[in-house]
């Protein structure tokens, strides 16, 4: 059974999403944060293994809020589910290392393959959300990084833009966790990755990635 945490402080939305969850197999809702204190309470009490979340600019839950929760429940994956279309709001909630951003005029297939895809560890964003990433990925200076990058560190950075963990990477590539922390490392400072959001731009830039997965 998949815990799930939900952070919202529009309470229609929030019911309505509560409701859905609770009718699908496997899913259970453990609890709704409206404010910050009772974000981290739940966290640290429930340990949940996703939250789904909204920040608010004016309101009681904010960006600096998502910050702060993994300190509180580092295991738990965190999908923004927003109705915010301010293209550097988004960039900033990106940075925080999300796994899914979607928007709240998503379908219910779309909210809940993005639910599965971040239980099995990978990354999901809408369509918008991409544009947004892309847009922002045109602005960098452009090099030739497939010429800079080995054909094991780009298969390795496709596994990161998914959302692979060392460990499922090392797995996946035959590899020791060791060198694939080598692999990581050496791609963080031939591409000049500053946050986990990169890794996508840059899977992206270099077509190891559909903007669909």
């Amino acid at each position: 059974m998949v815990k799930v945490l939900l952070a919202d402080n529009q309470h229609l939305t929030a019911a309505g999403l509560t409701h859905w969850l609770q009718n699908q197999q496997g899913y259970h809702v453990v609890g709704l944060a409206t404010s910050k204190d009772e974000l981290t309470t739940l966290l640290q009490k429930h340990k949940p293994e996703l939250l789904i979340a909204d920040y608010t600019v004016n309101g009681q839950l904010s960006i600096d809020d998502l910050r702060v929760s993994h300190s509180y429940s580092p295991n738990t994956n965190i999908l923004i589910l927003s109705s915010d279309d301010d293209r550097q709001r988004i960039l900033q909630v990106l940075q925080l290392d999300v796994k899914g951003f979607l928007t709240k005029q998503s379908t219910q297939q779309e909210v809940m393959s993005a639910i599965k895809a971040i239980v099995k560890g990978e990354k999901f964003f809408s369509q918008q959300v991409l544009n947004i990433m892309l847009e922002s990925s045109a602005k960098r200076e452009v090099r030739e990084v497939s010429q800079e990058l080995t054909e094991r560190e780009k298969e390795l950075l496709k596994l990161l833009a998914k959302g692979y963990s060392t460990q499922r990477a090392a797995d996946e590539m035959n590899l020791s966790p060791h060198t694939i922390h080598t692999h990581r490392k050496n791609i963080i400072k031939k591409l000049n990755i500053k946050s986990p959001t990169q890794f996508v731009l840059h899977a992206i830039d270099l077509r190891l990635i559909t903007i669909n997965f």
